[in-house]
């Protein structure tokens, strides 16, 4: 028993510092005002900036400016509009792929990537990284799981139709 025990012990202390995958916490914006067809804007807008961010050269970002883009739009899309992730990739990401085919893509949106970081932290979002990484993680996983628990259940304000 005891053996089984400290190689329980041994796994997950191995396993603590990778619990966050790598990804990197930072304090993010309030997004509460964002509601219905402004909040599905926001969020097209906020997809368009990290899918550019990662594929276009020139604009790309930090991975904790990439955290405060992709975890904005979690918060607009799973806070906010109550959108499954099979929505939001459907409704949202695919098109903002599919928009990387355009010559002009990158060219068009590159240049708001910056307005668009600034405008996160101009709402109380950061671009460096939250001391305590352990705790935002915990954090995270919270706001994680009542998102999972109302996903797909109306959301407020919902406008987007599949």
């Amino acid at each position: 028993m005891k053996r089984l025990f400290a190689t329980t012990a041994l796994c997950l202390a191995l396993a603590t510092p990778a619990y966050a995958d790598g990804k990197i916490y930072v304090q993010l914006p309030d997004l509460t005002s964002y509601r219905g067809a402004e909040a599905e804007t926001f969020l097209t807008e906020l997809v368009m900036a990290n899918i550019v961010s990662s594929n276009c050269a020139g604009y790309e970002v930090t991975d904790e400016e990439w955290s405060l883009l992709t975890d904005s739009a979690d918060l607009i899309a799973y806070g906010q509009l109550g959108l499954t992730v099979d929505d939001t990739d459907t409704v949202y990401y695919g098109p903002a792929f599919a928009a990387l085919d355009q010559p002009d893509t990158c060219a068009e949106y590159g240049p708001k990537v910056e307005p668009m970081l600034q405008q996160l932290v101009d709402l109380g979002g950061a671009r460096t990284a939250l001391p305590d990484q352990d705790a935002a993680y915990a954090a995270h996983q919270v706001l994680q799981a009542e998102w999972d628990a109302r996903a797909g259940q109306g959301p407020v304000g919902k406008t987007k139709t599949k």
